[in-house]
């Protein structure tokens, strides 16, 4: 998302930037647990007040769905708005502005259409800037809700997509603090974000009833963790990218405790993990190992 410069008017242009919340091919990867949650900013532009505009143009049919399915938004349409000050900006970018126009610069209630990438925001905007509640509908369907200040996410927000839906906090364009991750193929994450990606401790929630609670880094088990399986048997020791890697201990179904090194192997087709034991530091070296098999019932990550 974009910040606004100052403005300078003139009789027939305002000088600002474009606005525009921009998630960056994040979400693409489904296979690790990785969020890349950061609105950046984009460059400025000149908006002319262009008299001869009457539309904010063709929006692209993913935009329009969701503008219908969303209905009214309503935390902008609900404030108090002088419509006789409406008018209509084209942007340089060729995106348009459609709103409250005081003194040449936006303040007040607006929508603002981007014909290039087709993304669509609505907020309300103080002295040329988007400042309060906001609504980002993106070209491909994908839905930001949240609070701007200075043109910035700032406060609570909820980035929705085909794959997942986000809730937590931002600052300064970038998913900050404590916040929840749900993925369409079950998977669940409450915990800390740090820079929009998962990062710092949480729990992820897989759809096969396993659980783990501990160390996140880049959007990874990684670190010290315990997992724990319906079946009451569980782990508890050193993760590295997902895996079970290093120190730690596993009770079986049967209650029985086994201390040493551990790693573990995911085989997808067959929905199952094997975790491999040994009181040997070399284990991946070691001729006797234990391996335990476990059904995961799912995705790995």
């Amino acid at each position: 998302m974009g910040c606004v410069c100052n403005s300078n008017t003139s009789k027939t242009s305002i000088q600002s930037t474009q606005i525009s919340i921009n998630i960056a091919e994040q979400y693409k990867n489904n296979k690790n647990i990785k969020t890349q949650d950061s609105l950046e900013d984009l460059s400025q532009s000149l908006c002319n007040i262009g008299q001869e505009i009457t539309s904010l143009g063709q929006l692209r049919p993913e935009v329009q769905e969701q503008i219908n399915e969303l209905g009214t938004f309503k935390a902008i349409e609900q404030m108090d708005t002088n419509t006789s000050n409406y008018q209509y900006l084209l942007c340089s970018d060729g995106s348009i502005f459609y709103g409250s126009v005081i003194n040449g610069i936006r303040n007040g209630i607006g929508k603002q259409h981007w014909l290039t990438d087709g993304n669509y925001l609505e907020s309300f905007w103080q002295n040329d800037k988007a400042n309060g509640p906001a609504r980002m509908i993106y070209s491909n369907g994908d839905v930001f809700e949240g609070h701007l200040i200075d043109n910035k996410a700032n406060g609570f927000g909820v980035f929705k997509n085909k794959k997942k839906e986000v809730r937590g906090y931002w600052s300064d364009n970038r998913l900050s603090g404590n916040g929840i991750e749900i993925r369409k193929n079950g998977i669940k994450y409450e915990g800390q974000f740090k820079g929009g990606i998962i990062d710092g401790r949480g729990q992820f929630t897989f759809p096969d009833g396993r659980k783990y609670c501990g160390q996140v880094q880049q959007g990874l088990m990684h670190g010290q963790g315990l997992m724990t399986w319906p079946d009451f048997s569980y782990f508890k020791g050193e993760f590295r990218n997902n895996h079970f890697k290093g120190y730690g201990c596993y009770t079986d179904i049967d209650s029985q405790t086994y201390f040493g090194y551990f790693f573990s192997v995911y085989h997808q087709d067959i929905k199952q993990m094997e975790i491999f034991y040994s009181q040997d530091q070399n284990i991946q070296e070691c001729n006797k190992l234990k391996k335990f098999k476990k059904i995961y019932g799912g995705e790995q990550q």
